[in-house]
């Protein structure tokens, strides 16, 4: 992804041709230092998608910025495997992508 600086959220296009390849299946998983990379990013993103919306009163809005910021407080525990640290990261950036379609669907 481009550099930007803080608080510079990125366009909706930019946003989804980081997270989609993330939310397409697959056979493989990632390593853990890769997948734990993605993940800050994606969850750099999600927080500023939920920042933007904050004052955002549509109840599907509303319903993903709960499930958004239940998902960044629930970052696995301990030493993750590359498998559950993949599984959050995929459960990010699903957040991600819906709370940008629920914005385009209900404008």
């Amino acid at each position: 992804m481009s550099q930007r600086t803080p608080g510079q959220l990125p366009d909706r296009t930019q946003i989804l041709a980081e997270i989609r390849p993330i939310t397409r299946p697959r056979l493989d998983v990632p390593s853990l230092a890769s997948t734990l990379q993605r993940t800050e990013t994606v969850s750099q993103l999600l927080r500023s998608l939920l920042a933007e919306f904050q004052s955002d009163e549509r109840e599907a809005i509303r319903v993903m910025r709960r499930l958004g910021t239940r998902l960044l407080a629930d970052e696995p525990q301990g030493e993750p495997s590359p498998y559950t640290a993949w599984q959050h990261l995929v459960n990010l950036a699903r957040c991600t992508e819906a709370l940008l379609d629920v914005d385009a669907r209900s404008r």
